[in-house]
């Protein structure tokens, strides 16, 4: 199991929808995963710690598990099948801190995880198969890699660009 925290929640581009972005708490690979409008706003809100009237569906989750003595011990994302995440809430109650594991969508995971302070987890394989190394920048190009176009932008000459005011 890799620890992540949360990098962001953005709007893909691609479809409109939204992504949550984990990033491992000791690496560098992000594991992206969309998830619906709902959700993204109820993580998005709790992060930026902007207050609603009334509780929210996860934060309501969230009193539950406290109120009847829960702890969240951490989200796991477990697999990846079908192009679908699937994680689980682990959690101990009682005195005898019997452990709890119940399936969830990993964007309902998320949103109670952070409304309880609870790290989240992903399943190494599951990294390995869906996660993505940051992309490294580029190295400047070398004059001698610019050839022709180099040689043209240095035949330019810039004085020639008011005289046709």
């Amino acid at each position: 199991m890799i620890e992540m925290k949360i990098e962001s929640v953005r709007i893909s581009l691609m479809s409109a929808t939204q992504v949550v972005i984990l990033k491992e708490l000791d690496g560098a690979r992000r594991l992206p995963i969309f998830i619906g409008k709902t959700e993204g706003d109820a993580i998005s809100l709790h992060l930026n710690g902007v207050g609603v009237p009334r509780p929210l569906t996860h934060d309501l989750a969230a009193h539950i598990l406290t109120k009847l003595g829960a702890r969240l011990s951490h989200v796991l994302i477990h697999d990846l099948r079908n192009q679908h995440f699937y994680a689980s809430i682990v959690m101990h109650i009682g005195d005898d801190e019997q452990e709890i594991v119940l399936d969830a969508r990993p964007s309902d995971a998320i949103a109670i995880a952070v409304r309880l302070d609870s790290p989240i987890f992903v399943d190494e394989q599951v990294l390995a198969e869906a996660g993505v190394e940051p992309q490294e920048e580029p190295e400047p190009a070398s004059k001698e890699d610019l050839g022709a176009f180099g040689d043209f932008i240095s035949s330019l000459d810039l004085s020639d660009l008011d005289k046709d005011k």
